[in-house]
């Protein structure tokens, strides 16, 4: 190719790139009014969360029950997404291609019971109420994007992306013992954090462990050490090392 021809084509591309760097500079500050966790990234690491999650945002088709649609619920739930996979290269759960975004909770199936969301082949299926919930206190390990964000992680190692990365599935297979060791195998374990779900269906445990590895992380460390470090590992995130570290940045401002 002619030299020429690159800044013709830079040309042709700058009006995409303009309304991309648009979008993403919008999503950050939909993020720094709504989503905690990404207020304590520093400007680097901000964006490129931002960017990953106009990314993730542009992968999928959203599909809103009984609520209006939203760019702004989008962004968010896109972020939880991207807050889970921020330490690995992929991150677009390529397997999924629709998000269902219901108002409340909702009955699925021959349940009675309320659910707060669920994942299956066809998709990934959220409360936005529960979604709010989560993300109005970072630490009290309830938190419903991450939990089925998780779940559909396991999709991804099965069928997408990850199912491809053998050192990724064997990191997991690691965080699967250490859960039956610590968490299956100890169901009077005293720290009780997990809920009787958690403690008898390892898919469930997997998930509650990411919540608890993002919102409880010291205590999920000190009473469950294994399975915390083999989170870290797997996911590539150390959010106790990190969050000492930025209380300690804030102290010094």
């Amino acid at each position: 190719m002619p030299l020429t021809a690159i800044p013709f084509i830079n040309s042709l591309l700058a009006p995409f790139r303009k309304k991309r760097d648009a979008a993403i500079q919008f999503y950050s500050q939909i993020l720094d009014n709504h989503f905690p966790w990404y207020k304590r990234l520093d400007a680097v690491a901000g964006q490129k969360f931002a960017a990953r999650v106009y990314y993730f945002r542009k992968s999928k088709n959203f599909h809103f029950l009984e609520m209006e649609s939203s760019e702004e619920v989008e962004v968010l739930v896109s972020a939880a997404a991207v807050q889970l996979t921020f330490g690995l290269p992929e991150y677009n759960y390529g397997f999924f291609e629709d998000i269902y975004i219901i108002k409340g909770a909702y009955t699925y199936g021959l349940s009675t019971t309320p659910w707060a969301g669920h994942v299956n082949r066809q998709g990934i299926y959220v409360a936005w109420d529960h979604v709010l919930k989560g993300y109005v206190s970072e630490n009290d390990g309830y938190n419903v994007g991450l939990h089925e964000m998780a779940h559909a992680f396991e999709y991804e190692l099965a069928y997408g992306h990850y199912a491809h990365d053998h050192m990724l599935k064997h990191n997991f297979g690691m965080v699967y013992g250490a859960m039956k060791q610590e968490v299956i195998e100890q169901p009077y374990h005293p720290a009780a954090l997990y809920s009787p779900q958690g403690t008898t269906n390892i898919h469930e445990c997997w998930a509650e462990s990411v919540e608890f590895f993002f919102e409880k992380p010291s205590r999920l460390r000190e009473f469950y050490p294994a399975l915390f470090q083999a989170i870290a590992q797997l996911l590539n995130q150390d959010p106790v090392n990190w969050k000492q570290a930025q209380l300690a940045a804030e102290a010094v401002q």
